[in-house]
């Protein structure tokens, strides 16, 4: 199985660019929310507990499940940041070549001004997503949202793209 594994601080359109993938080049679609929000469901909130560590079990059950009945095209989402999360990005990467899944960490890296004016999407605000200007610019300010180091790995700097380009470039680089 190849596993396509957008990253990047909110707003910089990994969803958007995922569903490009399972719309028009057949890739499963496993989004960071689906796992996000099955979690909020028995925690009383974000991050509560061990609410992390059971998220990440949930995706790696899912994935580990894909991979099992035959999935050969998958991607995921995720914000994720490479310095604090080192631990846990080397537990997917370990993950990974256990299960003998391929990775391609693809990293989504438009400019800040392009994560603003995208956070106050209808889509973000009807979401549980970030969608406050203010409070994604602190996010921005105070974090690092670097690209997963692998050999699979690209950044792309989607500022000017459009989803299809980049879903395009995405699919070029797999093979």
């Amino acid at each position: 199985m190849k596993v396509v594994w957008l990253h990047g601080a909110a707003a910089v359109g990994k969803l958007t660019v995922a569903k490009v993938l399972n719309e028009h080049f057949g890739y499963k679609l496993f989004h960071n929310h689906l796992a996000v929000d099955l979690s909020l469901s028995i925690y009383e909130e974000f991050g509560d507990k061990d609410f992390f560590d059971f998220t990440n079990q949930i995706r790696r059950t899912t994935l580990a499940k894909a991979q099992e009945i035959g999935v050969t095209h998958l991607v995921m989402t995720h914000m994720i940041c490479y310095e604090s999360e080192i631990i846990e990005i080397n537990r997917y990467l370990n993950f990974f070549d256990e299960q003998g899944i391929e990775v391609y960490p693809i990293h989504l890296n438009p400019s800040h001004a392009a994560i603003l004016a995208r956070s106050e999407s209808n889509e973000r605000v009807n979401s549980h997503k970030i969608s406050c200007p203010k409070i994604l610019s602190t996010l921005l300010t105070e974090t690092k949202f670097n690209a997963i180091q692998h050999t699979n790995a690209i950044s792309i700097n989607n500022t000017e793209l459009t989803p299809n380009q980049v879903a395009k470039m995405v699919v070029e680089h797999i093979g």
